[in-house]
Formats: structure tokens, sequence, C-alpha cells
């Protein structure tokens, strides 16, 4: 297969996003990745294509943050992530992306504005809970399967609970290992990951590797407070984003 200059300019980036994501910043900032994809080749090619380079991604990740994470904050989501996988894969053929979409940037909105209006300087925590972990991992599953967003539906609940910032990463990124390890048989089974585009995924992964190592770079360099704040920003544009595409179609 040639790869054409605009194949390369919108395929190259968008795995860039994906692997920035995996170092815990700009997770949602990834939702443009799939759309400049589709640019190119069909929304399931571009999905094939980013599950395998996800789940390689992955595993650079948890190696890295193999030690800083929350155990039952991930038995939690894995298991809601869980079925909202196994939801998308049989309801697939009944959303449009740009639904699914547009439910994200609204989520995204609504959790980020009420975050930067009602804010103080000094932050309380809030408790784990079982019944948001696991209506927002169900979602995050639901929207990984479908779209590979599941980012913002997980932010929506870890943030809130203001775990230092490497063990909001490691949790963040062993989560989504379980949840593309569960996806990869039903994509497979849907006949979305064939040979050709298990190569395409090889071909492209590196990208994801400078991605994960510009994330960690900038992981190191700033602090908590700031940290948090960009993460807050980055996911408030990206929603806002999804909501104009959506109404100007």
């Amino acid at each position: 297969m040639e790869y054409s200059f605009l194949f390369l300019l919108c395929v190259i980036p968008s795995i860039m996003l994906y692997g920035v994501a995996k170092s815990g910043l700009g997770g949602s900032l990834s939702l443009i990745s799939i759309p400049l994809m589709t640019i190119v080749m069909p929304l399931s090619q571009a999905l094939a294509i980013i599950l395998p380079i996800l789940i390689l991604s992955d595993m650079v990740a948890v190696y890295k943050f193999r030690k800083q994470f929350d155990f039952d904050t991930i038995r939690l989501m894995t298991i809601g992530g869980g079925i909202g996988v196994i939801t998308g894969s049989l309801t697939y053929t009944y959303f449009s992306e740009a639904v699914i979409k547009l439910l994200i940037g609204l989520m995204g909105f609504f959790f980020t504005t009420h975050y930067f209006i009602f804010k103080r300087k000094k932050i309380i925590p809030l408790e784990k809970s079982i019944v948001k972990g696991g209506v927002s991992s169900m979602v995050a599953g639901f929207a990984s399967f479908c779209a590979h967003a599941g980012g913002t539906p997980t932010s929506i609940y870890l943030l809130p609970l203001r775990f230092k910032k490497e063990i909001y990463v490691g949790t963040r990124v062993i989560f989504f290992m379980f949840l593309n390890l569960i996806k990869l048989p039903f994509y497979i089974h849907l006949s979305f990951i064939t040979l050709e585009s298990l190569k395409q995924s090889i071909i492209f992964f590196p990208a994801s590797l400078v991605g994960i190592y510009i994330g960690i770079q900038i992981l190191k360099r700033i602090e908590e407070k700031l940290f948090y704040n960009i993460v807050y920003l980055l996911i408030l544009i990206s929603s806002v984003r999804l909501i104009i595409e959506y109404i100007s179609k």
C-alpha cells in the first residue's frame, strides 16, 4: 500500500496524540485522532489500526507506571469497562460515531465548566464510589469500543479523586490496558482487524512511542496543581470541539 502525503499527515499526528494520552496528558485531546484518520480511511479501518498500537503502547506505559496505581479503582473500573465493551460490541451498528462523540462532548463540557466555575483554592478529593465508578467505566468501555473515545468518561470519575498525578496516570493506563485487551477478540470477531491493518499498526507504532516520550517528559516537569488544570482544560477544549463539530454538520 502506498502512503500519500495526506495519509501520513493525518495518521502520524493522530497516533502521536494517543501516545501522549498514554502518559496521562491530553487523553481527551486524542478525540480528534479518529476523525482526522477518517479523512483518509473508513472508520472501521481507523479503529483496527489504532487498537494494536494502543495495546503495545499500554504495555510500555504500564511498565513505566507499574508501581504507581490504585488497585481498588482499577478492579472496579475494569469490571464496568468490560460490561461497556460487551454492550458496545452488541449495539455497535445502532449508534453513529457522531452521536457518541456528541454525548461525550456534552459530558466533558458540563464536567469541566463546573470545575472551573466552582473550584476553590483547596480542592477536597471526593470519596471513591462504586456507583459513579461503575457508570463512568461502563460509558468509557462503550465509547472506547465504538470510537476509542473512553478518555473523558474515565477522567470524569478519576480526576475528582485527586490522586497524586503519578497514581492518576498509572491507574488510567492500567485500566485502558485491560479495556483494550478486552476489545481485541471482539474486533477480530467483527473482522475489523486484518493482516493488512496489523501491518499498518506495526509501521506506525513508533509514532506512539514518540508521543509517550513527549508526555512523560512534560509530566516530570509540571507541578500537581498545574497538571490537573491542564488536563481539565484539554477536556474542555476537546469537548467544545466535538459539540461544534456535531452542530455544524
